[in-house]
């Protein structure tokens, strides 16, 4: 493979690595004129008390509360996917773990009525899936409702409001879509490493608000904003949580506490409920993988979360290659073997360009000789020499960009196919030969030591790809004429650091993606192979 193209590789490599754990979203012009237009200003937002009740008395039966000391009871309830834990605490959701994948996401409170977070709820019903909590004070009581579907990563909330004496207008009432505790997070090496990947997600009638890097939160990002909303979420490497309301909204809040942990709640419409009436606010909660067919199967638009890159372009190409391979294991139950068939299609697919570039550059190098005349004869003339290289180059119709612009145009593919290996969850637990997941690295064997890079781990795989790497360098400077004795320094000192660097980076990358890689050198290897072989016989 031509040094550039390797280089271009590295770097483009390189700055995801960077851009991922440093790249957080920016407003948009116009997103700031909407939210200077809001309604919900923040000066509306701390005199509006989180609570269905009017100001004086909620804060009345609140500060009753406070300082209660209660016992924390906790249920369990299973289904096929899930395990969800309740607490009587706010009668909500304290945590789901889902049992496919051995995981649990840092949300909880899904659906609670905000300020009764931390207030005792009764225990009303638990059978069949579903489990009932009802809270009862003065002129409001609330039912919470939580019910598990039979095999899917569904589960139905239902929150009903009573007035009990009186008619009250719930103009101030909140609820709590879910709650972000970081503090939760375990603390080893591949959450520290993925948590700039955590995103915190709200789809509304004004569009898809997305918020990078969020493990760590500030005041700055306290804001409500007006609009109808259609649901929000919170999704890390792999997995997702969803809140749809099937109510009506007239906008959200999103409230940092700390810097771990943030709150984002909907807003319902207004509504005057008469004495013993009520409303009904009825949701939709998705905990489970980000799978785009599973996600899509539900036909509730949750599948929108799912986004690879921010810029379109990249995104649209990732989001093709990611249904191109789900194509390929319809006919190849095997992800190991997806990944060798896409990388040979993604390859040969782009030959022709490869080749392009490789025969512009060689076409380039053929001159080097007359050109490093032209820069002795012109040395004290820069103009002069620069205008007689370009003559050089028109008369043997070579165009200077020529080499470097086929690998440019490649870099969308192998930017949007990075995102693919290493986000898609189906590479979890997936096995390939002594590969054990392919979202791990590959580790052939355990060392009883640590050894400087490699850890304690054995992989293989990125080894591997060292050892073709140094030959295909080897190869590829067969093929380039080079004159000058620094450049030729220059080359021998790539063909051994390029290598070694890319087998560090890989080192702790996920077996998947190497796999793409090694295999991407293997073929680009033989190329080279062949042009040498070309260039023998054809003196």
């Amino acid at each position: 493979m031509e040094k550039r193209l390797l280089l271009s590789v590295f770097l483009s490599l390189l700055v995801l690595y960077i851009w991922a754990g440093m790249t957080q979203p920016k407003r948009t012009p116009s997103e700031e004129l909407k939210l200077s237009q809001h309604i919900y200003n923040k000066e509306v937002i701390e005199e509006t008390t989180p609570s269905p009740l009017p100001a004086k008395e909620a804060q009345q039966i609140l500060n009753q509360e406070e300082g209660v000391d209660f016992q924390e009871d906790l249920i369990v309830l299973e289904n096929d996917k899930l395990s969800v834990t309740f607490t009587n605490k706010g009668g909500t959701i304290k945590s789901v773990y889902v049992k496919d994948y051995k995981v649990s996401l840092p949300i909880s409170n899904l659906g609670a009525i905000n300020g009764y977070e931390h207030v005792k709820f009764d225990l009303q019903t638990n059978a069949n899936k579903t489990i009932a909590y009802s809270y009862l004070k003065d002129n409001v009581e609330i039912l919470n409702t939580y019910e598990l579907s039979k095999d899917e990563y569904l589960i139905k909330q239902e929150s009903k409001i009573n007035n009990v004496l009186e008619m009250s207008k719930q103009d101030g009432l909140k609820i709590n879509g879910l709650s972000i505790d970081m503090t939760r997070l375990d603390k080893n090496d591949d959450t520290e490493r993925d948590k700039s990947l955590n995103e915190y997600v709200i789809n509304s009638y004004s569009g898809i608000q997305r918020k990078g890097n969020a493990f760590k939160f500030s005041q700055k990002e306290k804001e409500a904003r007006e609009g109808h909303v259609v649901w929000l979420g919170f999704r890390d490497r792999y997995y997702c949580a969803i809140f749809k309301p099937e109510f009506k909204s007239k906008g959200y809040q999103i409230d940092p506490v700390g810097e771990q942990a943030l709150n984002i709640s909907i807003i319902p419409q207004e509504s005057e409920q008469a004495e013993g009436g009520g409303a009904i606010f009825s949701s939709t909660i998705f905990v489970g993988p980000e799978e785009y067919d599973i996600l899509k199967g539900y036909d509730l638009g949750l599948e929108n979360i799912k986004k690879f890159y921010r810029f379109g372009l990249f995104d649209i190409i990732a989001m093709l290659i990611y249904k191109f391979m789900h194509l390929i294991y319809r006919v190849i139950p095997n992800w190991g073997m997806c990944i060798i068939i896409i990388s040979a299609v993604l390859y040969f697919s782009m030959y022709p360009l490869t080749l392009r570039g490789m025969s512009s550059m060689k076409k380039m190098q053929s001159l080097q000789p007359e050109i490093e005349r032209l820069k002795q004869k012109h040395s004290n003339n820069p103009q002069k020499m620069n205008q007689e290289i370009m003559a050089l180059y028109k008369e043997y119709k070579i165009n200077p960009l020529g080499g470097c612009l086929p690998f440019l145009l490649q870099m969308p593919v192998f930017i949007g196919l990075y995102q693919v290996l290493w986000r898609s969850v189906v590479f979890k637990g997936a096995k390939f030969l002594w590969i054990n997941d392919l979202s791990e690295p590959d580790r052939l064997f355990i060392l009883p030591f640590k050894a400087p890079f490699m850890g304690d781990e054995v992989n293989i795989l990125p080894i591997l790809m060292m050892i073709i790497m140094f030959f295909q360098q080897r190869i590829t400077s067969k093929n380039m004429v080079v004159t000058d004795p620094i450049q030729q320094q220059q080359q021998k000192m790539m063909g051994i650091f390029m290598p070694i660097l890319l087998g560090v980076i890989f080192y702790k990358f996920a077996s998947g993606l190497t796999l793409y890689f090694t295999m991407f050198y293997i073929f680009s290897t033989f190329t080279q192979y062949h042009m040498y072989h070309q260039k023998r016989q054809s003196k």
